[in-house]
This record gives C-alpha cells, sequence and structure tokens, in this order.
C-alpha cells in the first residue's frame, strides 16, 4: 500500500532533513516523499539532494504559494493510494503510518489523525487532551472551548492520512488563512466523510518557535474574521461565537485592536450562541497578559500532561 507524503518547505533546511528523516525511519516502507519547495535557495535544494533515498522527489514551484496551495501541488504529483502530510518543521514517530493503516482495517473511508506530542520552548504537553468522535459537529469540537486556559479541539495536519480519493472530493484552500479547518469542515460537512484518531502520540509538533513560514502568519483579526463571514453558513452557531471569541478574540488581542472588542461581542451574540467559557475566555486575552496566560494554561494541565507523557 503506497502512501504518499506531501511535505511543503520554506528557507529552512535544517529542519526539512529532520523531517524527511522521520518518513524514511517509517516501519511502514511503501512510501513516497514528495518535497514541494516554495521559493527555492541553493541551501534547501543542496539539504534535499544530500538525501540519498529514490523514494525521495522533488517539486518546485514556479512561483510562491501559500501551505494549502503547495500541499495541494505535492498531492498532484502523487500516485500513492494514501496521502498524507507533514510540515517540514515537525517529524513523525517511527511507526506513525504502520498504526495509522492498521486502525484503518474494515472501517468506511476516512480521514485519520492521532495523537501529537506538542513542544515549546517552555512546554510540552499531549494534544488533543480529547479525540473527536463524531457525534458532534467538527466545528463546535474545534473551537468551542469549554475551559478558560485549555482547549480540546486539535487536529494538526502533520497528523493528517486520508484515501487518494477522499483527498480529491476536498482539497486545500490555496489562499485561506485557515486552510486546515477549512478542509476538516469540508471533509466532514459537505463530503460527510468520518475523521478518527489513533488514541497514541505519533506525531512531535513544535511550536511557537520563530522562523520562517509557508502560513500566513501576518494575517490580522479582521482576516481571520472574513475567514468567518465565508464559512458562516457551514458552522452552527455554537462553533461561530466559539471560534469568534476564541481565535479572532486572542488575535485581536494580541494586537491591541481595542475596537474590536465590541465588535467580536457582538457578532458573537448575534450571530452565535456563546457558552460561559466562551465569554470568560474572551474577557481572559484581554484582561491577562499573553505571559501570563500561557503561564496559567501550562499550570492547569501539568498534572495531565506528566500522566499522558509517561503513558505515550
Amino acid at each position: 500500500m503506497l502512501v504518499s507524503v506531501v511535505i511543503p518547505t520554506l528557507d529552512r533546511p535544517r529542519l526539512l532533513l529532520r523531517a524527511i528523516d522521520s518518513v524514511l525511519r517509517q516501519t511502514h516502507q511503501d512510501i513516497e516523499v514528495i518535497v514541494v519547495v516554495d521559493r527555492p535557495s541553493g541551501d534547501i535544494i543542496s539539504a534535499i539532494q544530500s538525501v540519498n533515498d529514490p523514494r525521495v522527489r522533488l517539486v518546485v514551484n514556479s512561483y510562491s504559494l501559500t501551505a494549502g496551495g503547495a500541499r495541494n501541488t505535492g498531492a498532484d504529483h502523487a500516485t500513492g493510494e494514501w496521502i498524507a502530510f507533514l510540515d517540514d518543521d515537525d517529524e513523525w514517530l517511527p511507526n506513525k503510518l504502520e498504526r495509522q493503516i492498521a486502525f484503518t482495517s474494515g472501517r468506511p473511508p476516512a480521514l485519520v489523525s492521532c495523537l501529537s506530542r506538542v513542544v515549546t520552548p517552555t512546554d510540552r504537553y499531549i494534544c488533543p487532551q480529547v479525540t473527536y468522535d463524531n457525534s458532534t459537529p467538527i466545528d463546535e469540537y474545534l473551537f468551542d472551548r469549554r475551559s478558560l486556559f485549555g482547549g480540546t479541539g486539535f487536529i494538526q495536519t502533520s497528523s493528517y492520512l486520508l484515501p487518494r480519493q477522499l483527498f480529491d472530493k476536498v482539497r486545500f484552500d490555496n489562499e485561506s488563512r485557515h486552510d486546515d479547518w477549512a478542509f476538516l469542515l469540508r471533509l466532514s460537512k459537505q463530503v460527510g466523510a468520518r475523521i478518527e484518531t489513533v488514541p497514541e502520540v505519533l506525531v512531535v509538533l513544535y511550536f511557537e518557535e520563530p522562523r520562517p513560514s509557508l502560513t500566513k502568519r501576518t494575517s490580522s483579526w479582521s482576516a481571520s474574521l472574513g475567514w468567518l463571514d465565508d464559512f458562516g453558513p457551514m458552522i452552527t452557531r455554537r462553533g461561530y461565537s466559539g471560534f469568534c471569541l476564541s481565535v479572532v478574540g486572542s488575535r485581536a488581542a494580541q494586537e491591541r485592536a481595542y475596537s474590536a472588542f465590541p465588535r467580536l461581542l457582538y457578532r458573537a451574540f448575534r450571530n452565535g450562541s456563546p457558552g460561559v467559557w466562551q465569554v470568560l475566555r474572551f474577557l481572559a486575552y484581554w484582561l491577562i497578559s499573553q505571559d501570563a496566560h500561557s503561564q496559567l494554561r501550562s499550570f492547569v494541565r501539568g498534572p495531565r500532561r506528566t500522566q499522558r507523557l509517561q503513558t505515550g
């Protein structure tokens, strides 16, 4: 069973080599690795050429793409029955593909995810704490936060594995700031596909490190609000208010865009159905500094983090 692994990359050869190595060390060896290079430099091309493995293929974009566009380009060059995605600054544990493929046996076609070990400069923990069971709308799972300093919904692209026939029905949005969430929404709500999770830590994600990225990090809170307007008809009222207050609210608070405060509250109550935790979390973004918020969040999840890391 051939798995095509798509890795978009941008000007970080050392991290890319770590990602490629984690794929080549998979216990499931029937793979091809498609590295999609955006704005190529001599260092990145040399790094890829240094990998002495015929399963690694290089695709150079003729013009700059977003992360979603680069993933689509890689998938267009894929020949496998299955497609998996890996960001160039993340890595897989050696049995990632083997465990996910085994999990799919006897099940309908679905996007298969897994647990991830998240590593930041100051912390490490396991996500998600609660996996998606398809009993609630995917947007409520992703956006409806039910505690002040922690969230439950988490599905990241470096964990994605899905049949090629399913990917062909829903591609990534080339221009969207939230192309990964848009992909999940369309997959679940338009195609009706299930999203499954292997309950094991199989991916390592590296967050909050300053480095170049294909993702549009410069997008403002207003761009995220525009994304919500575009996808609003597909999102439940609970999911709408969760995204408005948590995702857009946190970015507006970081930008100190004080004019957004009443606007977001108004939109959340008019178009959504905010719960108490959604409102409290929104207020916390504005009243507590980002550093203090991160410290409190780490403290709250501390006992769970230790237990999950020991068993994961």
